[in-house]
């Protein structure tokens, strides 16, 4: 299929599929993770059905780059809100904190597992490694919505749950920026630490310049030119600079959503643009699924699995401890939060373009194993434990309102204006 042919193709999927899994059907329609795209993407791929080739998909690199970090931008600015409600600042980071040890976990028993295997050494050992924790990190946030919306839970379990499950979106963004920042950019010799806080600095700096342009007064025309503006400024520096637009386009948007009086009126504005976006990269990442990799590596991924199911027993252990509404459940409530979602793939698939190579296309096929795994366990187990917490079929007394727990954007506000 022809490049034109892919395009219209992508435009036609970002169309349809952002309607059939927005508020315009049932609520928990689809899977969690976007899986059911991703596996769209292995059929129409070149280890199934070969309607595309791989190297076409990778003409629109570009691109991909610009719709991963646009998703990095809308979890930034949304980062601090579940829904309507403000997440507690304890959970996020609970969440943030147990995502990263989970991530880290898994890296050392894929380095150890490497080392055993006789797999791979030195640098690509160690950046398989890091790679693999990076991808076996995150709870999707759309996880939790969708088990809640299908079964009607609401209560303390499930407002925690969704709160540590946002702040956990961080991991993945900020894993890669540090990677990114590992392997200078040629001519740019700044410690790590540096290079890092540059990354970060950048979306920050451009966070406040929209913030300021944006004014007093919220104007809808206006303000889509000054935040695609500063946006696409921020990820072409970052790019330009050897460093990560997904930490650059965060940065700006966390700026955004804590700086600007108008920040309700911007999550009201560009978050209908996610699932448009997030759909086509999803299935892209179907197209990069080489059979002969997960072969060649099967022993890697289980290990891996293995690791992060341990680690999130754990994790399940500490939050019987802190949380006592997750106690009736015992520390198979970490296995909840298992599922990946969207931001893992994209984080993947960012690192596969920026460094392109054997070791982060296994990455990438194990992020997308991982979240058909997650598939598998999570919403059963989730739904499990709310009915133990006696949260499920809980009646809304606003049945046409937002669920509490829903990832969009507040009741819309007056986004125009006049003087």
């Amino acid at each position: 299929m022809s490049g034109i042919g892919v395009l219209l193709g992508l435009l036609v999927l970002a169309y349809v599929g952002s309607i059939l899994v927005s508020g315009r059907t049932i609520r928990g329609f689809g899977l969690p993770s976007g899986a059911e795209y991703v596996l769209l993407g292995v059929v129409l791929g070149p280890q199934a059905l070969g309607v595309i080739e791989r190297s076409v998909a990778q003409s629109f690199e570009p691109v991909l780059i610009v719709g991963v970090s646009w998703m990095a931008f809308l979890i930034g600015l949304a980062y601090r809100h579940v829904g309507r409600r403000v997440a507690r600042p304890g959970r996020l980071l609970f969440g943030v904190l147990g995502s990263a040890a989970v991530g880290v976990a898994v890296a050392f028993a894929t380095h150890f597992a490497l080392g055993k295997l006789g797999l791979l050494h030195g640098a690509e050992q160690e950046l398989a490694s890091l790679g693999v924790g990076l991808v076996s990190a995150e709870t999707t946030r759309h996880m939790i919505r969708w088990v809640a919306e299908r079964h009607g839970a609401q209560g303390p379990l499930s407002d925690s749950l969704a709160d540590i499950a946002r702040g956990t979106a961080l991991v993945p963004i900020a894993a890669v920026a540090a990677l990114s920042a590992s392997f200078p950019h040629e001519g740019m010799t700044l410690p790590f630490a540096a290079r890092l806080g540059i990354d970060f600095g950048i979306g920050i700096v451009l966070g406040l310049v929209a913030t300021v342009l944006l004014g007093r007064e919220f104007r809808q025309t206006e303000s889509w030119g000054i935040l695609i503006g500063t946006s696409l400024l921020g990820m072409g520096l970052a790019v330009r600079l050897g460093l990560s637009p997904l930490g650059t386009s965060f940065a700006l948007g966390l700026t955004l959503s804590v700086a600007s009086r108008h920040q309700l009126d911007i999550r009201a504005l560009v978050q209908p643009t996610e699932k448009p976006v997030m759909l086509p990269v999803l299935l892209i990442a179907g197209l990069y699924v080489d059979f002969g990799l997960l072969r060649q590596f099967w022993q890697l991924i289980v290990a891996a699995i293995a690791a992060r199911l341990l680690a999130e027993l754990v994790r399940g252990g500490l939050l019987n401890i802190f949380l006592p509404a997750s106690r009736a459940s015992g520390p198979l409530i970490g296995l909840s939060l298992i599922a990946t979602g969207p931001i893992t793939m994209g984080a993947a698939l960012a690192l596969n373009v920026q460094m392109p190579g054997a070791i982060t296309s296994a990455v990438l096929n194990m992020a997308v194993v991982g979240a058909l795994f997650g598939e598998l366990i999570g919403p059963a187990t989730l739904r499990r434990a709310l009915e133990r917490a006696g949260e499920t079929n809980v009646q809304d007394e606003h049945p046409d309102s937002l669920h509490p727990l829903a990832s969009n954007p507040p009741p819309p506000v007056t986004t125009e204006h006049k003087a």
